[in-house]
């Protein structure tokens, strides 16, 4: 993960110096990753933190060092990744399962009987066990009455 930052040198861009960054492990405290940052233009520096993980909380501290205190001291914290990410992967676990559910839908055997209840029916892929019902009526809210025995069915998509 590169970390970036500008200083300034009160209202100009601190150019030719070396700052300083410590990053450290919130849950342990120990300083995980130090070293100069590289100047890039303009007053702005980068570091390359190499042994990033985003499950992990660190603050960082970047010390401009010859500055003044006023402009010397830049910090920021990480760890809201980790959580955004588990809730990003429930997400795509959520969308993945509703478009196998799509997919069954659209595909599977689909049956409906007569009645009012449970009376339509979409089969999981061995086209017996049901994976959703629903029950449906007609337009005037009565059963559903196709003539006797005779239920609509759909066999499995190819």
């Amino acid at each position: 993960m590169w970390i970036k930052t500008d200083f300034q040198n009160g209202a100009v861009a601190a150019i030719g110096i070396s700052p300083i960054i410590r990053i450290r492990n919130v849950e342990t405290g120990s300083v995980v990753a130090s070293g100069v940052m590289a100047e890039l233009a303009d007053g702005f520096y980068a570091y390359d933190f190499v042994g990033y993980d985003i499950t992990k909380e660190y603050v960082i501290l970047c010390d401009a060092v010859t500055l003044l205190d006023l402009d010397r001291y830049k910090s920021l914290a990480t760890g809201q990744y980790g959580d955004m990410i588990d809730t990003i992967g429930l997400v795509s676990d959520n969308i993945d399962f509703r478009a196998e559910l799509v997919k069954k839908i659209w595909q599977n055997k689909l049956e409906l009987s007569d009645g009012n209840t449970g009376n339509l029916v979409i089969y999981d892929d061995d086209n017996t066990t049901s994976l959703i019902s629903w029950d449906v009526t007609d337009v005037v809210d009565t059963s559903i009455e196709q003539g006797i025995y005779n239920t609509s069915k759909r066999s499995r998509g190819t």
